[in-house]
């Protein structure tokens, strides 16, 4: 059994106007000039080292409660949970023609993508039995191995879509700081929606490895 829990760190924008690219644009023939030589918006995707740790022993009934279930109505032998976040920054570089109403820029975006803590914790039943714990645990890494291809998936594909999700060419507004919000609120709404995605996507795949054929080979699996 897997559980999952969604953080988006969205609170953590750094949005950094570079002041030193700033300047007024006079006369505004030269305005689209300095917007043409602003350098390109670059995209840069981090996947944070994914890493495993097995927790403290605890009983059938407290995994259970931790897995969302009813003590007596279900048995829990082994639950496997992780934090699944993302953390942007955002960085622009801006041309302001003040006199005009009117500003461009580009930005530097870096998301950072995270599965951890992955935390595996088997019940303490299990300790009297090795065959079954060892079957729980065999289990449980197959929850552990979609939470890293979940992982290693959502970077890859946010690396090919935000570029074309917010725009790799030069953006307008009417001033600095009306781009910088326009720009960030499109960027927060993006990473917020893929990441929901994913989300339900990591309950799919994770309901899939508890399907009732394999519920019934870790049953089987020691002899009585």
């Amino acid at each position: 059994m897997a559980r999952s829990a969604l953080r988006i760190v969205l609170a953590a924008l750094a949005a950094c106007l570079c002041t030193g690219a700033a300047r007024a644009a006079d006369p505004p023939a030269s305005f689209e000039t300095l917007c043409a030589e602003l350098p390109p918006s670059r995209f840069e995707i981090v996947e944070a080292p994914f890493a495993w740790v097995e927790g403290e022993a605890l009983s059938i009934d407290q995994l259970t409660v931790r897995g969302g279930y009813t003590p007596g109505v279900h048995m829990t032998f082994g639950l496997t949970t992780a934090s699944f976040s993302s953390r942007m920054r955002f960085d622009i570089r801006t041309i302001d023609d003040r006199g005009a109403g009117r500003a461009c820029g580009t930005v530097d975006v870096r998301v950072d993508l995270s599965m951890q803590p992955v935390t595996v914790n088997l019940a303490q039943e299990l300790e009297v039995s090795p065959c079954a714990r060892q079957a729980t645990m065999e289990h449980e890494l197959q929850h552990v191995a979609v939470f890293r291809q979940v992982l290693a998936d959502a970077a890859r594909d946010l690396a090919g879509e935000l570029p074309g999700a917010v725009g790799g060419g030069v953006q307008r507004g009417t001033d600095q700081a009306d781009l910088q919000q326009r720009l960030a609120a499109r960027i927060n709404d993006y990473l917020a929606d893929f990441i929901r995605q994913r989300k339900r996507l990591l309950d799919e795949r994770q309901a899939a490895v508890d399907s009732p054929q394999e519920y019934q080979r870790v049953k089987a699996a020691c002899p009585r």
